[in-house]
């Protein structure tokens, strides 16, 4: 009896085993199961043994066809399953389809004036000395790059889903890390490290899972902007390049930027793929916030709060900090509010004609600053307040997600 339904069992067990592996880490899937992230986890961690598995009972199929044992209509079937679903992995598996860019380049403004245009929407990141920006459309298929800036390493870190950008030091315990995304969890990437096996969410920026569970990601902050508003912030700004060159990575990019770019994702009403738990109706659901936290202290900054109150200060963590927001380029920054022992109150400069090198107005001194949080006169000439990490404009559904206890700012 068992021999008659062999090949039934056979073929049942090799596709189960292949769509377990494929289903959860597939974009075009993943709503399907939407599993949790222990679960998802589980799969990836295990999936050698799914490959097994897999390889094995079509190998036995193939085998008990070509020599006559099994009706020869399931040496087709089993070629054309082989056949769709490497072509399915090829074209849709996250581990696969996400990977980093080759051969970057870091050009100059006058050279990356030639390849993006200044309406162009990019991540900015400033450290060390050095202005560095990523077009956010390049970096929505890897969904990161690694680069150096103010000679230290660094990832930078895009999930468009949630509009969420971020960067931090390319390393854990002095260990260097080599990245890889393997899946999505409530719309958010998720990393792993082939050096370490570390595996890191995006949104709660430390290790969830690995032999340095708990640790936290050094962040440095970045600003979305234009091209053509980060060059007027950074004059001296280099372009971090890396086109898709690759069939399949120009794919993905190309489809990418048809089926989810930014201002559709902003124009819906909830998330792009199922979540596992609630959408908090605080705020709507795609809503672009500042999110900030401070010592296990969490807050966001609405855009729509923010365009009133343009200069908002602020204690979150017990640390004074000022978020600033041009509402006319866009642009939004965070900074502490404590310089040479002295907490200073901000305002906005008076007038409509502000530019953003002297956005805000410190109460204590009357000194001007600027969205880079630079002094540019008074008696704070030429001292810098410190940035302060956060998620620049990423869509509120996902900062509640993964921030609950969140408040948010208010009018005082």
């Amino acid at each position: 009896m068992l021999t008659q339904y062999l090949d039934v069992i056979l073929y049942a067990v090799a596709m189960s085993s292949i769509l377990i592996i494929f289903l959860p880490f597939s974009p075009m899937t993943i709503d399907i199961v939407n599993f949790s992230r222990d679960t998802q986890l589980k799969i990836y961690l295990n999936r050698r043994i799914l490959w097994v598995i897999t390889t094995t009972a079509f190998a036995f199929l193939l085998y008990r066809a070509a020599t006559g044992a099994a009706d020869g209509s399931w040496l087709t079937t089993a070629l054309i399953s082989i056949g769709m679903m490497a072509f399915m992995f090829w074209s849709g598996y996250v581990p696969y389809v996400m990977s980093p860019p080759s051969n970057p380049e870091v050009l100059s403004t006058d050279a990356a004036d030639k390849l993006i245009k200044d309406d162009d929407v990019v991540i900015g990141l400033a450290h060390g000395g050095e202005a560095r920006a990523y077009s956010r459309d390049s970096i929505a298929r890897p969904h990161f790059c690694s680069d150096k800036v103010g000679g230290v390493p660094v990832t930078v870190s895009y999930c468009i889903l949630c509009n969420s950008s971020m960067a931090f030091k390319n390393e854990i315990k002095d260990k260097e890390m080599d990245l890889s995304c393997i899946t999505a969890y409530n719309n958010n990437i998720i990393y792993r490290d082939a050096n370490t096996g570390n595996i890191i969410q995006q949104l709660e920026g430390e290790v969830i899972h690995g032999p340095d569970k708990g640790e936290q990601l050094d962040f440095l902050p970045t600003i979305i902007a234009t091209w053509g508003e980060w060059k007027e912030l950074y004059p001296d700004t280099k372009l971090y390049y890396a086109p898709a060159q690759a069939l399949r990575d120009k794919m993905v990019g190309l489809m990418l930027g048809m089926m989810i770019p930014i201002h559709k994702l902003a124009a819906r009403t909830k998330p792009w793929h199922r979540i596992q738990g609630k959408l908090d109706a605080r705020l709507p659901a795609m809503s672009f916030v500042y999110g900030v936290e401070l010592n296990g202290e969490t807050c966001a900054y609405a855009t729509s709060f923010l365009k009133d109150h343009p200069v908002h200060n602020d204690t979150v963590g017990g640390e004074p900090i000022v978020v600033i927001y041009d509402g006319k380029r866009d642009i939004g920054a965070v900074y502490l509010r404590n310089i040479d022992g002295t907490i200073l109150d901000f305002e906005q400069k008076s007038g409509d004609g502000s530019s953003a090198d002297t956005f805000a107005v410190d109460t204590q001194s009357g000194s001007h600053w600027g969205i880079t949080g630079v002094s540019k006169d008074g008696a704070y000439t030429g001292q810098s307040l410190q940035a302060v990490p956060h998620y620049n404009k990423i869509f509120w559904f996902s900062w509640a997600l993964f921030k609950g206890s969140t408040r948010i700012a208010e009018a005082r």
